[in-house]
């Protein structure tokens, strides 16, 4: 996933589209969080951890989501 959560962020910046690259940095940003959180619930177990794992995963889809509805709309002008 951080690989093509990288991929994604690249293009975007070759595209020069401002809401997609900072979609894509939010995305890359939860993506990455939510790894090190969900680390962390299998080495503590801590219920934070895991709810900080799931919000992360769920603010990263809503990131890639805007990414698809916004550059789509942008690409059928």
């Amino acid at each position: 996933m951080l690989v093509a959560a990288v991929n994604v962020l690249t293009r975007a910046i070759r595209a020069r589209h401002r809401f997609a690259i900072a979609a894509s940095v939010t995305g890359l940003l939860a993506i990455a969080g939510a790894a090190v959180s969900g680390a962390s619930f299998v080495s503590d177990s801590k219920a934070g951890a895991s709810m900080a794992m799931a919000v992360l995963t769920g603010i990263a889809l809503m990131c890639y989501l805007g990414n698809l509805f916004v550059v789509r709309q942008t690409a059928l002008r």
